[in-house]
């Protein structure tokens, strides 16, 4: 079987959970025999191709999108190009089914529209997964009226949020994400120790978040909790000289600059106003230094109000032994069970998140039974190997169905 996949995220221009999951795609799929792999991802440099054990990536220029006010020509020219790569790659190797990863955000629908007519002319199945909820007119009616073949979503959430809109049921599944156990587990590097590169004491306790503070255009602060995070924070750490709260910004792509520093100065802006300067360290980590963060830290803590469709970070962090504190809303509930493998709170409550917080840091016996919970619930439901394993079965059968 040949498959091409696309995304419109690439981990080697932001850090996000979609980027996160293509870094995993790539390492899954690039040794394995059975299936030969093309993956187009964007760049902001000259368009080349790259060859990765059984998998080829693509980086396409017309793929990443300015955010600059471009004219209709200038979107038609790009959305040419990347209709061109596609027809070449499914000439040159036949593919079998495309698999197109959330390319409804990010991309004008000239991407979706011209792929689909590409997969209806050569009669090729193809699959919309969605790592993101539809949420503009726009965005739902490309993916209820386009000819996709499968509508694949990250969580039950995103599912479910499809089926209300009017997705076809038939055509609807959840494929979770996985984290690769290889790079994120319990084993501590006795070459990097988080306390000591932070300048803190070893008795600091580390109450850790981590995630986009924009997505596109739009400023995720509030909707990512964290806002309601440094609230409860604020609560606490008069009573706790030796705390801190640690903000793991998720770098942004270099057309997203501008609104980058605008959120980031806002999110130091809450800080201040919060009178917690002293207690705050705001870092920009690297994809390949967050294993080391979780095992260093002592809780994470991520309140999202909205659009956590599922949080691959809970899942990293939990293979981590790290015990978690989630919302109650999108698919966080699927991956943290209240009382069990962490904390599941309600949205937008700062007061009952302080409490949650300063519990899960004091009680022993409850912080040892969340981590212990924690990676049992990712060996046994959340491994990349086992998630792509079963998604590998999905791209089989969708194409034996078409």
């Amino acid at each position: 079987m040949k498959v091409l996949f696309i995304s419109p995220n690439s981990p080697f221009e932001s850090i996000g959970g979609v980027e996160r999951y293509i870094i995993n795609l790539i390492n899954y799929f690039k040794v394995e025999k059975d299936i030969k792999t093309f993956l187009i991802l964007p760049t902001t440099q000259k368009s080349h191709r790259v060859e990765d054990g059984n998998m080829t990536i693509y980086y396409d220029n017309n793929l990443s999108i300015p955010r600059k006010k471009r004219s209709a020509s200038d979107i038609a020219i790009k959305a040419q190009g990347f209709s061109d790569l596609v027809e070449d790659i499914i000439k040159a190797h036949n593919i079998d089914v495309i698999c197109a990863e959330n390319i409804l955000f990010g991309t004008p629908a000239a991407y979706s529209l011209r792929l689909n007519m590409i997969a209806a002319l050569y009669k090729i199945p193809l699959i919309l997964r969605l790592h993101m909820y539809p949420e503009t007119p726009l965005q739902i009616a490309l993916t209820n009226e386009l000819m996709w073949d499968r509508v694949s979503c990250v969580s039950r959430s995103v599912a479910g949020d499809c089926f209300q809109k009017g997705t076809d049921i038939n055509k609807l599944s959840t494929d979770y994400l996985g984290v690769n156990i290889l790079d994120f587990n319990p084993a501590i590097d006795p070459k990097f120790n988080l306390k000591r590169e932070l300048g803190l004491e070893s008795d600091t306790k580390i109450v850790l978040t981590a995630g986009r503070i924009i997505t596109g255009t739009k400023n995720m602060l509030r909707e990512k909790g964290m806002i309601n995070l440094i609230e409860a924070f604020s609560r606490i750490s008069p009573r706790f000289p030796k705390i801190r709260l640690l903000i793991g910004v998720a770098k942004a792509s270099a057309n997203l600059k501008d609104e980058f520093d605008n959120a980031y100065e806002m999110l130091l802006g809450y800080i201040k106003i919060n009178n917690i300067e002293d207690k705050t360290i705001v870092r920009m980590f690297e994809l390949d230094q967050m294993p080391n963060t979780y095992r260093g830290s002592d809780v994470l803590v991520l309140p999202a109000e909205k659009n956590e469709t599922l949080g691959q970070i809970f899942i990293e962090a939990m293979a981590c032994g790290l015990p978690v504190i989630g919302a109650k809303t999108g698919g966080m509930p699927e991956i943290i069970s209240d009382g069990y493998s962490g904390y599941l709170v309600q949205p937008n409550d700062p007061i009952i998140l302080a409490q949650k917080i300063e519990k899960i840091l004091n009680d022993k016996r409850e912080r040892s039974m969340f981590i212990k919970n924690g990676h049992k619930t990712i060996e046994e439901k959340f491994t990349a190997k086992k998630q792509f394993s079963g998604f590998h079965k999905l791209l089989m059968s969708t194409m034996i169905n078409h």
